[in-house]
């Protein structure tokens, strides 16, 4: 995770800005889903049971031979309907009977006992037992009859020793019960001893005329027995009876086909409804199949690998459950295996059907590379149907042998864009490692969307079943860092940054009407008015933090804040540095220009410029992603950020130094007369800012995370720190001008004479000579007394008029050129001087 530059926060607003939550992964629920694949894969272990202890209760007359078909069916009927998410449920046998349903489309299967592979005539005779078998195919389409020929490649069994019974491949019947002497543990061993017939499987050679015993598919009524009575057969998803036809939809299934087929009861009886509404002919033996041949050699209840589907070339996967018969010397003899199959399809439905208003996505793919997708809720396609002759070219006919399925694996998902976000999942979870109590984040491609996955294993050991689930949660992306309309922080951001403009303003607006007060004048109006400017510019940069999180908004807000922070101290630095130089030194009367003063603040601003040019094109402040999860907490962000912490160093180091340098001046200040000295105003400056900042600095790390918050709470830091140093300097001038202001008024007051006819009056306008006896003889004497104060009153006021003359042009002057100020006149401690008005020569423009 990168390291952020967190903008300072402060207490006063943290019951506004605490109240937001951050996204949680429910680790339940991938305990839930897990436990919802697990029970939709027990239910055929389940059912088979049920069928095989059925059986072993000798419910089916024929112990489920060809003419226990109907019975079977029927009650695989009642568990389709009962459990419609599986494909078909079936059983072989080793004699070569095969019957279930396909429930997909509502039809029934069924094969003849016997074994395929029997030479056929040139005339097409197949023998007496057989050729009942071999004219048993039909055309799909037409509904004509046609011979049952094997292609070449097609697989047969053929009986070694006549099919005799040996001891089975897996290892409990393969263990030598003969060494473990006597006892319990013998018979336990021999116990668990099955035996199978031996017996095959080749392949139909090249110019050989072989025939096939037909699987056939059957239309069904409402009991799920084979038919082809109008009006009674049943169709998947309706509750409506239809009619039985071929393929091509128009002609209709009417075979009655009479034979001695197994089917009919055995010992020769003949039946014609062995091939009701047997509509297509397949050559197919279970014998040969992979989920046949495998029970068989394991002997016991197995999950197949995922393979195509004989029928539909789905890709699925079987369960399979051996069956036995005991023999009369009280052996296990191998009798078949009882299946039910899983397309990936069923697996998909479940899935969509379980999570269909739900915004979690769940995946499942095989543990081991290349992680071939299983199923997912999304509907994706894990299977492709192409043709055998180039895989790049779609099947468009399922059912033809020219088609062949392939698998995808998880990594190249990319029909859908949901398939492109479970691909982009599956990646990160593969690079992480498949955590299982870690989450992993992964995006919508091309999109802001984020997703929190958990990765569960799924194994049912007795069966060699092991997949991963994989789960899938949408992160909302937290808001909390950006300040937009509508938000509650937008209102009290506008409102704290136009304040603070209109507080600068305000105070900016007294120095401008009273720039000609002399103390206004040596506190250096201009620099002082540019100070408050540089404040109130600051503040208005605050409102650069409203709106989204962008890569020009990011570095706009860079540039905005801190150059205006460092454009106010630079001014309020030379402007303290000239006071100091003209009044703080002892090098006697200099001249200090308002150019050459700007000049000093200019290396405070290039190198702050230099800094952000730097940093905009080496580490910008730009938008990042932040991921952060920490156990079932997820928070998604896109805040503004650098790639490494340095910029917020620099910044430490620079802006921080130049709080230091303010101090620094405020020390050098200390001594100069209270009407040039703005030590105290500096001391207070500093330490207010560099306590606020190091609050916010504090608060924002420890308690506000977001932001929005934190840019809220600078905005507010900028408003309280530049309004109260502006205000330190502004007010206790303004306050001197108006005291010194009513303090000449009221001393003029208190002077005032009025002159009537020649004569001084007192303010109380009683004339001397009434207070005073009536002597004659003082006549005279009054007359020249009088005479002389008038004299002196002129001459008073002609002074009092050339002082206010030059003390105006002397402010004029200086406020266009400079400063020159007798330095040795306003030293007040150093024992030089002690007056303690501004001599006659400190404002005198150059």
């Amino acid at each position: 995770m990168r390291t952020s530059y967190r903008h300072p926060s402060t207490f006063v607003l943290l019951p506004l800005l605490l109240p937001f939550a951050t996204a949680d992964f429910n680790f339940e629920v991938g305990r839930r889903i897990h436990e919802r694949v697990s029970s939709f894969m027990d239910t055929p272990m389940t059912i088979l049971l049920q069928t095989s202890r059925y059986r072993a209760n000798e419910a089916f007359p024929d112990d489920m031979g060809a003419s226990d078909r109907d019975h079977f069916l029927k009650l695989n009927d009642a568990f389709m309907e009962t459990y419609p998410q599986f494909e078909s449920i079936y059983y072989g046998l080793e004699d070569g009977v095969f019957a279930g349903h396909g429930f997909n489309e509502k039809v029934a299967n069924y094969r003849e006992p016997g074994h395929s592979g029997y030479v056929v005539s040139e005339e097409g005779d197949a023998g007496e037992e057989m050729q009942k078998h071999y004219v048993g195919c039909v055309n799909a389409t037409s509904g004509e009859e046609m011979p049952c020929e094997m292609s070449v490649g097609g697989k047969f069994t053929e009986c070694v020793n006549d099919c005799e019974l040996i001891k089975c491949a897996d290892e409990a019947s393969q263990r030598d019960c003969e060494i473990l002497g006597g006892g319990e543990v013998k018979e336990d061993c021999e116990a668990n001893v099955k035996w199978c017939k031996n017996y095959i499987i080749s392949e139909a050679p090249e110019g050989a005329k072989l025939g096939y015993i037909t699987r056939n598919t059957h239309c069904i009524n409402k009991n799920g027995v084979p038919s082809q009575k109008k009006g009674e057969i049943a169709q998947m998803g309706t509750t409506e009876f239809t009619n039985c036809y071929f393929l091509d939809g128009v002609t209709p299934v009417n075979r009655n086909l009479t034979g001695n087929y197994a089917y009919c009861g055995g010992n020769g009886m003949v039946c014609d409804n062995t091939f009701y509404g047997a509509y297509l002919s397949r050559d197919y033996d279970p014998r040969w199949r992979g989920w046949y041949i495998a029970t068989k050699e394991i002997q016991k209840p197995n999950w197949s690998p995922p393979y195509p589907f004989f029928t539909t070339q789905a890709m699925g996967i079987t369960f399979s459950l051996p069956i036995y018969s005991t023999l009369n010397d009280g052996r296990n003899e191998f009798a078949g295996v009882l299946a039910v199959d899983y397309t990936f399809t069923d697996l998909t439905k479940f899935l969509q059907t379980s999570y269909l208003n739900s915004t979690t996505v769940v995946a499942i793919f095989e543990k081991d590379d290349p992680y071939f997708i299983v199923a997912t809720s999304t509907g994706s396609k894990g299977v492709s149907l192409v043709l055998k002759a180039d895989s790049s070219r779609r099947c468009a006919n399922v059912v033809t042998d020219d088609c062949i399925a392939t698998r995808v694996p998880a990594a190249e998902l990319a029909e859908t864009e949901m398939d492109e976000v479970i691909s982009n999942a599956f990646l990160r979870q593969q690079e992480a490692g498949f955590p299982e109590a870690e989450l992993v984040t992964s995006r919508d491609t091309g999109k802001e969307f984020l997703y929190a996955t958990q990765t569960k294993a799924f194994t049912i050991e007795d069966a060699d079943l092991n997949w991963k689930i994989m789960i899938m949660i949408p992160v909302e992306t937290e808001q909390a860092d950006q300040i937009v309309p509508g938000d509650a922080l937008f209102a009290v951001l506008v409102a704290v940054g136009v304040l603070g403009v209109l507080c600068c303003a305000g105070l900016a607006g007294l120095l401008v009407r009273n720039r000609k007060k002399r103390e206004i004048v040596v506190s250096d109006w201009r620099f002082m008015s540019a100070f408050v400017g540089a404040c109130g510019l600051l503040n208005a940069s605050t409102l650069s933090f409203l709106g989204p999180n962008t890569d020009s908004l990011c570095l706009l807000r860079m540039w905005l804040v801190h150059w205006f922070f460092v454009l106010a101290l630079s001014l309020l630095f030379v402007k303290t540095m000239r006071m100091y130089l003209l009044v703080g030194t002892r090098s006697g009367v200099r001249t200090i220009s308002h150019t050459q003063t700007a000049k000093m603040a200019l290396p405070f601003i290039l190198l702050q410029t230099v800094i952000l040019l730097i940093f905009t094109f080496v580490d910008p402040n730009k938008r990042r992603e932040i991921v952060e999860t920490e156990g079932s907490e997820i928070i998604h962000r896109y805040v503004c950020d650098h790639d490494t912490p340095a910029f917020f160093s620099a910044m430490m180091i620079y802006e921080g130094g130049l709080i230091l340098v303010g101090c620094v001046l405020a020390f050098k200040t200390r001594n100069l007369r209270s009407e040039f000295n703005e030590s105290k105003q500096i001391i207070l400056a500093m330490y207010d800012t560099a306590v606020v900042a190091s609050i916010l600095l504090i608060v924002s790390n420890v308690v506000v995370t977001y932001q929005g918050q934190q840019r809220l709470l600078l905005a507010v830091g900028i408003f309280w720190t530049t309004c109260f140093a502006c205000s330190v300097f502004v007010i206790p001038r303004w306050i001197q001008v108006r005291s010194r202001e009513s303090s000449s008024s009221r001393e003029g007051s208190t002077n005032r004479r009025t002159v009537v006819s020649g004569l001084s009056l007192p303010s109380n306008g009683v004339p001397e000579y009434k207070k005073r006896p009536s002597v004659a003889s003082s006549d005279n004497n009054q007359h020249a007394s009088n005479s002389s104060h008038l004299e002196n009153v002129r001459v008073e006021n002609e002074a009092k008029t050339k002082s206010e003359v030059n003390a105006a042009t002397a402010e004029e002057r200086a406020s266009k050129v400079g400063f020159s100020i007798d330095s040795k006149s306003s030293l007040e401690e150093n024992g030089e001087s002690s007056e303690e008005k501004l001599p006659a020569n400190a404002c005198q423009g150059v």
